[in-house]
């Protein structure tokens, strides 16, 4: 159902709400609000040399309305850019932006109903929630108030920050780019401008599991991904759970690449109550300009997340008929209409106006069209209105039924949930709103559906108790490298063994990635922190195990001396993406041959067992469930491919000189700062890096692009951002983290770079948790009002 179709009693329900949150927001106490009748309570924040705040207050809305200053001292242009976006201002603030970036956004955000649905949130989502959201954007005002001149006038004019932006932001950033870029929505729709529903469905049909593929087109990797390891007290040396989170995003504005900033994370310490003796010490990375923790731990619980294999945005394809309708069922609907009006900034400061008209079918809004045909878009997770009131209540969990109450109300539509906690329980569910379906697998809704088959239209979702999962599996660990929830646990148990699940659910696979995690879990019995930080770290390429002695072997046949000096050096290569490595340049720039081979010619045989990544050339033999740790392995056809590796060694020899060159004077990570107004970026390290793309099988993954400085470079922009690494001991939480990137974005800050050198050397740094270890690490202070 479409936003404007939504009942009468849901928004009779919202004119009652309205009243009880205008008095809530207005000072008054009501049913949710726990400072007790103290609007005004003070936040005291300590910074410490990272930049890292650790946020104390006597009750949950002080320490919130802290939270909203620290997050504009750090983010403020990163948090303004983002608010812009979400109301469909950006062009109206910053102008039409290059290419009219800014105009398209703000064109898509009205379509998608974003700020219209934020109000609805609002009123819909409970007076808990208003109260932590109203307190939060106070908090970032009065950061605003006293520091405006620290903020250049180009962002100032976004201010003040209203509730509204926070559910605008919510909704812009899980549902319209996490999720839809996660089914590969943006590559669909462009094929299906192309070449119609055929040349999109064999888009689709290369990245699933099981179909043979069509088209091939580069999967947008960098924009998901993430690791979550809990190990349950059975097999750590300790007799502590422990958990390791480690979400693959992007790095923000921290990045040389523009446009990154509503993946942002900043790491906070929250404290509730005595700071001797807390109601609530929670430690854990927000996304800027949210209100709450989203992957993170207190002294008694902990989660993480990974993207999941969850399919629930779908497009539609209509027929539209002269008359404006469109088929469905035999009976031909009207299309809803509505218009809106976008403003676009001039060059000389004056504001032009674009009427825009939207249209909307039983699907979804209509999002392209093409002739007589149009893709309507239909997301899950738009009718569930109190995130934030869900991830406060799972951070103040302390054990695991509290937890899953909390997590049971599915109000996050997405994501894969990996947790511990200090009674030693371990619990993987592969979380958010599932579609229930009419039948058939995975694959028959990973493309574009027919708009005119009713049966084809999702209109309910799973409860929480029947979608995949494992509580306390017998393998001592749950896992998950954005893997199916099949292989999250070794061996499968009854909740989680997908015989019993719809084969719509998720597909059949097992990725290399999450295959080196498995194996390294399965290694050990009694597995220390230090054990386990090493083999989270690993840049292990498992592709090569599976493919290099076939490769090698050919080359040697050939008779080539290019080929044969590149499987001499592929040979002495320890098969790792260390900043030392030297022989994985050459294997990736053989990979690249190979995907722009399958790309291009599709006589070519492509693997179909575990190509929901990325394709590959045919193995061997393929990926099996029988053996999901051990395969898929070999090349079908070696020789076909020494012709690509030959090139590889050219190319590599061309552009640095030598076919051994060490990855990381190949691969850099170039952190960057911007001037006041974010329009030119300032390069402030070009470091040597480690790690490798998801096609590889790394499990520290980090994403590349060719350097914007016209070497022949690769410069990281995604991938291994955020590390906790938490064990459970019985007097609190005991952790180590990282924010690679660093925490804060504002212009100059000295805060891009500092946890560099910890990123390069692999290890965390440790986090100040107690009011003493604070103390001892604070650099600044300040109050909030």
């Amino acid at each position: 159902m479409s936003y404007e179709g939504r009942n009468h009693s849901r928004a009779r329900r919202a004119i009652r709400l309205a009243a009880i949150i205008s008095l809530l927001l207005s000072g008054g106490a009501a049913a949710g609000d726990d400072s007790h009748g103290r609007p005004h309570a003070t936040a005291e924040i300590l910074w410490d040399q990272f930049g890292i705040p650790h946020i104390y207050g006597p009750d949950r809305l002080s320490v919130v309305r802290g939270l909203g200053y620290a997050e504009m001292e750090n983010h403020a242009e990163t948090i303004l850019m983002n608010v812009a976006s979400a109301r469909g201002r950006s062009a109206e603030y910053f102008g039409q932006g290059a290419s009219n970036a800014n105009i398209n956004n703000d064109i898509t955000v009205r379509t998608e109903g974003i700020p219209s649905r934020a109000q609805f949130w609002l009123l819909t989502g409970g007076v808990e929630q208003a109260a932590i959201i109203q307190a939060f954007t106070d908090g970032a005002n009065e950061y605003a108030g006293r520091h405006g001149d620290t903020i250049n006038p180009l962002f100032r004019q976004v201010l003040p920050l209203v509730p509204t932006d926070i559910t605008a932001g919510i909704q812009n950033v899980v549902h319209f780019h996490f999720m839809p870029e996660h089914d590969n929505l943006p590559a669909l729709i462009s094929a299906w401008q192309a070449g119609g529903i055929a040349a999109a469905n064999a888009v689709a049909c290369s990245f699933t599991p099981g179909c043979s593929p069509g088209a091939v087109v580069a999967r947008n990797d960098t924009l998901g991904g993430s690791n979550g390891w809990a190990i349950a007290p059975s097999k750590s040396a300790s007799g502590n759970a422990i958990l390791m989170g480690n979400p693959h995003t992007p790095w923000g504005n921290n990045s040389p690449v523009p446009g990154l900033g509503i993946y942002q994370w900043m790491e906070v310490n929250l404290v509730i109550g005595d700071p001797e003796n807390p109601k609530l010490n929670a430690s854990g990375v927000i996304l800027m300009g949210a209100p709450f923790i989203g992957i993170g731990y207190s002294d008694e619980i902990g989660w993480t997340h990974t993207d999941n294999t969850i399919q629930n945005t779908n497009l539609y394809e209509l027929t539209l008929n002269p008359n404006g309708t469109y088929n469905f069922g035999g009976i031909p609907l009207p299309l809803l209409p509505r218009t809106d009006t976008i403003k676009i900034r001039q060059a000389n400061g004056s504001l032009s106006s674009q009427t825009i008209d939207i249209f909307t079918s039983v699907h979804g809004p209509i999002v392209a069209r093409n002739g007589n045909k149009a893709l309507a878009l239909r997301v899950a997770g738009l009718h569930q209105p109190s995130l934030v009131t869900q991830y406060w209540s799972m951070i103040k969990a302390h054990n695991l039924g509290e937890f899953i109450a909390a997590n049971s109300a599915l109000q996050m539509p997405f994501f894969n949930v990996i947790y511990a906690d200090r009674d030693g329980h371990i619990l993987y569910v592969f979380g958010g709103q599932q579609p229930v379906r009419h039948g058939g697998d995975w694959g028959k809704y990973a493309g574009i559906l027919d708009g005119s088959d009713p049966s084809l239209l999702w209109t309910s979702t799973f409860a929480w108790s029947q979608l995949p999962r494992a509580i306390d599996p017998p393998g001592g660990f749950v896992a998950n490298s954005n893997d199916p929830p099949w292989t999250s646990t070794f061996p499968q148990t009854a909740t989680n063994d997908p015989a019993d699940f719809p084969a719509y659910v998720s597909p059949l696979f097992m990725d290399l990635r999450a295959q080196h995690g498995a194996g390294f879990l399965l290694s050990g019995q009694s597995l220390t922190l230090a054990q386990i930080l090493s083999g989270k770290e690993s840049t292990h390429m498992l592709l090569a195990d599976r493919v290099l002695p076939d490769l090698i072997n050919a080359a040697n046949l050939s008779g080539n001396a290019i080929a044969q000096q590149a499987a001499a050096i592929l040979k002495a290569w320890n098969r790792k993406a260390g900043a030392h490595s030297k022989g994985a340049v050459l294997f990736e720039a053989w990979w690249a041959n190979v995907f722009n081979d399958l790309k291009t010619n599709p006589a070519l045989a492509r693997d179909n067992t575990i190509n929901f990544y990325s394709p590959h050339s045919a193995f061997h033999v393929g990926w099996s469930a029988s053996d999901p740790l051990n395969t898929p392995v070999g090349l079908a056809n070696a020789a076909a491919w020494v012709p690509d590796l030959i090139k590889a060694g050219q190319q590599v020899f061309a552009a640095y000189h030598s076919l051994d060159v060490a990855w990381g004077d190949v691969h850099r990570i170039v952190l960057a700062t911007h001037d006041p107004t974010f329009q030119q970026t300032i390069p402030v390290s070009n470091d040597p890096q480690s790690g490798a793309d998801d096609p590889f099988g790394p499990l520290r993954v980090i994403f590349r692009i060719p350097a914007l400085d016209g070497s022949n470079n690769f410069w990281a922009v995604s991938g291994d951002g955020y590390v906790q690494l938490v064990e459970f001991a019985k007097d609190g939480a005991k952790a180590q983290a990282l924010l690679g990137y660093g925490n804060a974005s504002r212009p100059g800050s000295p805060h891009v770079t500092d946890q560099l050198p910890f990123f390069e050397a692999k290890t965390l740094r440790p986090t100040f948790r107690t009011r003493d270890e604070v103390e001892k690490h604070t650099v600044s202070r300040e109050v909030v009002y």
